[in-house]
């Protein structure tokens, strides 16, 4: 182990569910049902007919959080991504942002290369692992 990550604690964040996420998913299904609306409201019911398939569909993909019982881990200057035994190492990338009520995670995925994002809200993991997390990222070159 390197001298720059002897001291430093790694860092183990289980993803749970988010009511905070649940209560924003449920408002913007109403502002989406008020458009709908709208649109009816105003004379377009063709284009009510053509959209509310494609509407169903992506609430339907949206109602879950895909990344929701995955283990995020950072030890000896390593990014991981645990499910269900299996491990993937990653990459966060710079786009990444800490919020006070929100983390978004952008990352490089080294063994399939491919890309994706993690959305963590105050409610999805315990205070003192998303301020570890919060640390983390604040020292990541």
């Amino acid at each position: 182990m390197s001298a720059r990550y002897s001291t430093s604690p790694s860092l183990r964040l289980r993803i749970g569910k988010s009511r905070l996420r649940a209560v924003l998913y449920g408002a913007f299904c109403l502002v989406i049902a008020y458009a709908l609306w709208s649109l009816f409201d105003r004379g377009y019911p063709y284009l009510l007919f053509l959209l509310t398939p494609l509407v169903a569909v992506l609430l339907w993909h949206l109602r879950t959080d895909p990344m929701l019982g995955v283990e995020l881990c950072w030890q000896k200057g390593l990014w991981t991504l645990e499910r269900a035994g299996v491990q993937r190492r990653i990459v966060i990338t710079r786009r990444s942002r800490a919020m006070s009520w929100w983390i978004y995670l952008g990352f490089n995925d080294l063994t399939g290369g491919s890309t994706g994002h993690i959305w963590l809200y105050v409610d999805s993991a315990s205070g003192q692992q998303l301020r570890l997390l919060r640390a983390r990222l604040t020292l990541q070159p």
